[in-house]
Order: C-alpha cells, then structure tokens, then sequence
C-alpha cells in the first residue's frame, strides 16, 4: 500500500494521488486505503519520536 501510494505520488507537494485513487489500484475501498495510510504514517512518526528528548 505505502510503494502505491508513494508510486502515484500521495507523498508529493503538491499531492498527485487522492484515496480513491490509490484504492483504484489496489483494489481496496477509500475507507481502507485511508485507516492503511493512517496506521501506516502514525507508526513512522512514533519511530522517528523514539529516542528524542522533550524540548
């Protein structure tokens, strides 16, 4: 899911991908396509937090 969104250009500035887009190709529903992104972002964010200090 992350390699589709990322080839279709999800990640771009400006965005080149919408949901239903990335679930065209996937063969997925939008609702899917989104709890996936959505769980998928909140566990590299918490990866890139672990090991930083508050400022």
């Amino acid at each position: 899911m992350l390699r589709v969104a990322v080839d279709l250009g999800y990640y771009q500035e400006p965005r080149e991908a919408t949901h239903d887009e990335i679930a065209a190709a996937t063969g997925l529903s939008e609702t899917t396509v989104s709890e996936h992104l959505r769980k998928i972002e909140a566990t590299v964010f918490s990866s890139l937090h672990v090991g930083t200090t508050d400022r």
